[in-house]
């Protein structure tokens, strides 16, 4: 097995936290999404939403920070062994991945305070997006654009964990760095 070099400690509990954040989002999204659909609104709705709103907006806060270590701290190479064209690839995917990352949960927000419906757990209030009215119809379009959004990026996780499993079947050292 190549010898590699792993990402700084923060970086990577911060990958895996993020990923337990999205992995959260993503079922709450759908079931919160699928009973708005039906017009079936009651407590458990409403506590999806909340928590859905809660964990969208803390993704938000930790893409900036994990935006800040990505231009502080730089990343480990990868290994020589690896293609150029798997590096752009592998790159790419990323860079995609931190643009959907911020723009998803920033359409999210931007819808609420259009709706608004900004109360999360505990009755939280987040703060209104600034230079979004009050405005339903503007908010039915920020969250369809939000929506589309998650499913792009979901179909993009899916592409990563693939990759990822790719790595670690292959042992070429690639997975390991962010272990």
């Amino acid at each position: 097995m190549p010898q590699v070099q792993k990402y700084p400690v923060a970086w990577r509990l911060l990958h895996w936290l993020m990923a337990l954040m999205v992995f959260a989002l993503i079922p709450i999204g759908v079931v919160m999404a699928e009973r708005a659909e039906a017009e079936i609104w009651g407590a458990l709705t409403n506590t999806l939403y909340n928590w859905h709103k809660a964990i969208g907006f803390s993704v938000l806060l930790l893409m900036v920070l994990r935006i800040v270590m990505k231009v502080w701290l730089k990343g480990p190479p990868y290994p020589d062994e690896l293609p150029r064209k798997l590096q752009l690839a592998a790159k790419s995917l990323h860079h995609l991945l931190y643009v959907l990352l911020v723009l998803t949960p920033l359409f999210g927000w931007a819808g609420v305070t259009a709706f608004p419906a900004l109360i999360t757990v505990g009755g939280y209030h987040l703060p209104a997006m600034p230079f979004v009215p009050v405005n339903e119809a503007l908010a039915g379009r920020l969250f369809a654009i939000h929506g589309a959004l998650a499913i792009t990026l979901g179909v993009l996780i899916v592409g990563h964990i693939g990759a990822a499993m790719k790595h670690m079947v292959q042992k070429d050292g690639i997975f390991r760095r962010m272990l």
